[in-house]
């Protein structure tokens, strides 16, 4: 049941989410993609929480849901990519992945 899932397991998931898409996407700056993934997510925890839990309780829609993570998209830097020399529309590109696995991990998760 989607009201007993715990932020805490989500997030959990979401940092081991952020490692196999750096592995999958931008392996040759694995070590870069990871710190800058882990970051984006560090940066949103709270928000991500306080979203989840609307989600969980009905106050949120779907759609809200996903256009919040995604409307964070230019708050975050990615700078150990960028230092590393990686093209900026591939930057961009893993930061909207990380962005995209966010919501598809909560959805699966709370089961909405």
């Amino acid at each position: 049941m989607a009201s007993q899932v715990d932020f805490a397991d989500i997030f959990k998931q979401l940092k081991t989410g952020v490692v196999s898409l750096a592995k999958s996407t931008v392996s040759t700056y694995l070590n870069d993609a990871k710190t800058d993934g882990q970051n984006l997510l560090a940066g949103m925890k709270d928000d991500l929480e306080r979203w989840t839990k609307l989600l969980i309780s009905g106050d949120l829609t779907t759609k809200d849901f996903e256009w919040l993570v995604n409307s964070e998209k230019d708050s975050f830097k990615m700078a150990a990519l960028e230092n590393a020399g990686l093209a900026l529309i591939r930057i961009d590109q893993f930061r909207n992945s990380v962005l995209n696995m966010i919501v598809d991990t909560v959805f699966k998760l709370v089961k909405v």
